[in-house]
């Protein structure tokens, strides 16, 4: 049977394909491949997943300051960029494992400083973490037994699309009725909120202070004034009351969605608010977001060079900072003379910067201007397999090739390795860089 692009025979669907798309890698897709060799999402999926397994897969050129150019002269001309930085930096990293490997590789070959295009919500929670701990679960664990959820944020359809049909009101569940869930979604909006559910209205600059008075409720003592955040105490009083009379109660939240000065703050509430629930029921923190595969990038440093992301790697011990290696300050300091951005997933939109770029990046991928080199790149899960990070840490989920044709760009990893062997093969010593 020919499966190509002129075939009579189209391939039956493929099913439990797993979604590269965000943080939540919901691996239930069915996926159809048309005559064109465009893909399909049958069953499962969300609008997002619909529109980016869609992408087509077509011939893409690469660009030099706006210009057609082939492969190997744009490699050229990067490696030729490179080799002139005195402070580089390696950032985006929205890839598979692979990927993300590779630019790491670059990244010390280099001496640069590596960061990923989400990483502000990421060490929100990483900075939470060293302070107090925390006591989450899995997807799965949540999904089979939770009954109430508490959630914090706005925008849930967008940072986790399937949110409530996969985890909070699943089908079925393994140790609780499926879909009878409740609890509260807590943050500015108005309108429906999904069954089960109450909104209740807030400013999410207060987050820290309704956690902290969640968690003084909870351990019977009566916090100050009559609301906190806008929200009037005997809200929260009922929102309380809920968690310590659920069998296993669920705190989520966006870090993505909260006030970007104190997001580590309110997420150090989060995680007391868990632990004082935790005195006399089951409960757990839900952290969402982290899209581009940003945990996993974040794994792989860690891993390869026993430190996390917003580091500087190169001829000698890694250097982590994650104040002075923050990549958006770096750049908005003009301390960055040559930025490889990589965005082969989406989550990575390129910066506004004048800083000369050297953009690996999938096809369709909006550009602010024409950066000094464009190559375009594979989807991971789409044109290559590979794997990815779940958003709770626990699975690294494999990314299936999905499509065979003649037009097929090549991966982030491959394009990478190509560029590490146009440059000199000792790493370059570390330079002298200012703090932000």
């Amino acid at each position: 049977m020919d499966y190509g692009l002129g075939g009579i025979d189209l391939p039956p669907p493929m099913s439990d394909v797993v979604c590269p798309f965000c943080a939540m890698a919901c691996d239930d897709l069915a996926i159809a491949r048309e005559r064109t060799g465009q893909l399909r999402v049958t069953a499962s999926g969300c609008a997002r997943a619909r529109t980016l397994f869609a992408l087509p897969a077509l011939p893409a050129h690469c660009f030099i300051r706006g210009g057609a150019v082939p492969l190997d002269e744009a490699l050229d001309a990067a490696a030729g960029l490179l080799r002139d930085a005195a402070s580089p930096a390696v950032g985006g990293l929205a890839a598979d494992t692979e990927g993300v490997s590779t630019a790491l590789a670059l990244a010390e070959r280099l001496g640069a400083v590596v960061d990923h295009a989400a990483s502000d919500s990421l060490f929100h929670g990483l900075r939470a973490f060293q302070v107090t701990g925390a006591m989450t679960a899995t997807f799965g664990e949540i999904r089979n037994r939770a009954d109430l959820f508490v959630l914090f944020g706005t925008e849930f359809e967008r940072h986790a699309p399937r949110l409530f049909d996969r985890i909070v009101r699943p089908p079925t569940a393994l140790f609780r009725d499926a879909g009878t869930a409740r609890g509260f979604l807590i943050g500015p909006g108005e309108g429906t909120a999904p069954d089960g559910f109450e909104r209740l209205s807030a400013d999410l600059t207060h987050t820290p202070a309704i956690a902290a008075a969640l968690s003084q409720l909870l351990a019977g003592e009566t916090p100050r004034g009559d609301r906190v955040g806008g929200i009037a105490m005997e809200d929260l009083a009922r929102v309380a009351t809920a968690l310590h009379e659920a069998r296993f109660g669920v705190v989520g939240w966006i870090a993505a969605t909260l006030a970007p000065a104190d997001g580590d703050v309110a997420i150090e509430a989060f995680n007391r608010l868990v632990v004082t629930a935790n005195a006399s029921t089951r409960c757990a923190g839900l952290p969402l977001g982290g899209k581009g595969n940003a945990l996993g990038a974040n794994y792989v440093c860690a891993w390869q060079y026993g430190v996390p992301l917003r580091s500087r790697l190169g001829a000698g011990p890694p250097e982590h900072d994650p104040l002075r290696y923050r990549l958006k300050s770096l750049l908005a300091g003009g301390e960055v003379d040559a930025l490889v951005w990589l965005s082969a997933l989406n989550g990575a939109e390129l910066p506004d910067t004048r800083t000369p770029m050297i953009v690996l990046a999938r096809p369709g991928q909006p550009l602010p201007r024409d950066p000094e080199v464009l190559i375009p790149v594979a989807v991971p899960g789409l044109d290559h397999a590979g794997s990815i990070h779940r958003g709770d840490g626990v699975a690294a989920l494999p990314l299936r090739r999905l499509r065979t044709t003649a037009m097929t760009l090549p991966s982030a990893a491959s394009v990478l390795s190509a560029l590490l062997d146009r440059l000199p093969a000792s790493p370059v010593p570390l330079r002298e860089t200012a703090h932000v």
